[in-house]
């Protein structure tokens, strides 16, 4: 009962955040055209993987470290190497497309700060706080858009307000007190490292990948195609993802920090494994069947052509849809309780399919359309095979600890 409670109080931020997320999108569009919600949505997407790389999964650590001590050393080692790694990763993207470098550093620093304000409200269980920190993530945006004269001013009002907001979030969750100036150091900084060197490179890769493959397609359709087509795969993704991103993630974080406490007290819950399972599987059913009918459907009651345009792009995403609401959520059993090896090599796996689809199928010379189907189905026929791999995982850990 308290894991569906928890479920249902990260949904209910995830529901409002999207909602937001959406009139923002829909705001920008009309404000500015769908060619800079391609614009927009380049942006958003290379802060997101920038943040990732900036944190290399050591904001995972934070549910897990077994005392206030070691909690300070972890955030203090987050913000140092958040810091630092982003100025190659602004100065690398900015150049490639064209951006600012200072907007791309501070958005990508205050993402990656975003990660760590949640994982210490997920090591203590606060989804109220979690819930509202969500959505003022997204508040910041729309009100940005809104207040904004123009597009440059809207970057700069969203890249400030953002600092400001995770700022505060972070002094609301974690006890600054139990910060010692010896965290600081080279030699402390280097001594955590070291002791969670195994989690840094494989889940810390495995965690950059996963971003990675979730972005690197609105990049690559944006070089490929046009900020215009990019616009209309922004779009789909926004709304037809909403869904899956909606009870995929409160179910992803809720089990993240249940099955983390789990963990930590050698203990693991088959039943509720089985639980969860049977309630994504149904939900992802209820969530394509809903997109391939109700979308269209929304898309000619009110909207204009260039959203209308975007209805073939979202019969296309549908074998996406399923497997990411279905199944994705479930590898963090791999994650915690499994090889940190085989949750790196899906990643590497789901970075081909991105690439066949979004690199390759282009380069051709072939269609936006095919590329979209290419990946979608692809990724598919790889979720099926993970599920065959989480089931096992999840029965054998069962096993253990009936003999415990």
């Amino acid at each position: 009962m308290n894991l569906l409670r928890s479920i249902t109080t990260i949904a209910s931020s995830s529901v409002i955040s999207q909602l937001i997320g959406a009139l923002s999108i829909w705001f920008i569009s009309h404000r500015y055209g769908m060619a800079e919600v391609g614009i927009y949505s380049l942006v958003y997407s290379i802060v997101l993987v920038g943040a990732q790389v900036c944190m290399f999964a050591s904001q995972l650590l934070i549910p897990r470290q077994p005392d206030a001590a070691q909690l300070a050393r972890n955030v203090v080692f987050c913000a140092l190497q958040s810091m630092v790694v982003a100025v190659p990763w602004a100065v690398l993207t900015g150049w490639i497309f064209h951006l600012p470098v200072w907007l791309l550093y501070l958005l990508s620093f205050a993402n990656a700060m975003v990660l760590v304000a949640e994982n210490l409200a997920l090591r203590e269980g606060n989804y109220r706080f979690l819930t509202f920190q969500r959505i003022m993530v997204s508040v910041i945006v729309i009100a940005s858009v809104l207040a904004a004269p123009g597009s440059g001013w809207f970057y700069v009002s969203w890249t400030v307000l953002l600092l400001l907001l995770i700022a505060w979030c972070i002094a609301r969750t974690f006890d600054l007190r139990t910060v010692r100036a010896s965290y600081f150091t080279p030699g402390n900084n280097l001594a955590f490292f070291r002791e969670h060197r195994q989690h840094l490179f494989k889940v810390g890769s495995a965690e950059v990948l996963a971003m990675v493959n979730n972005n690197l397609p609105i990049m690559l359709v944006n070089f490929w195609f046009s900020a215009l087509v990019a616009g209309y795969f922004s779009v789909v993704m926004r709304f037809c993802l909403s869904p899956v991103m909606i009870i995929g993630n409160a179910v992803r974080n809720s089990i993240f920090s249940k099955w983390s406490m789990d963990f930590r007290n050698h203990t693991f819950n088959y039943p509720e494994y089985k639980k969860i399972r049977l309630l994504l599987v149904v939900m992802g059913v209820v969530c394509t069947l809903g997109i391939l009918i109700f979308y269209p459907l929304v898309m000619h009651l009110g909207f204009s052509k260039e959203w209308i345009d975007s209805i073939p792009s979202s019969r296309y995403l549908a074998p996406y849809i399923f497997p990411a609401l279905a199944i994705s959520p479930l590898t963090v059993v791999e994650l915690i309780f499994g090889s940190h090896r085989y949750f790196l090599r899906i990643q590497i796996e789901q970075l081909a399919i991105v690439l066949l689809g979004f690199l390759v199928v282009p380069w051709l010379g072939h269609s936006y359309a095919l590329a979209l189907l290419t990946y979608s189905v692809l990724t598919l026929i790889r979720y099926m095979f993970i599920l065959l791999q989480m089931n096992k995982r999840a029965a054998l850990l069962s096993e253990q600890m009936v003999r415990i």
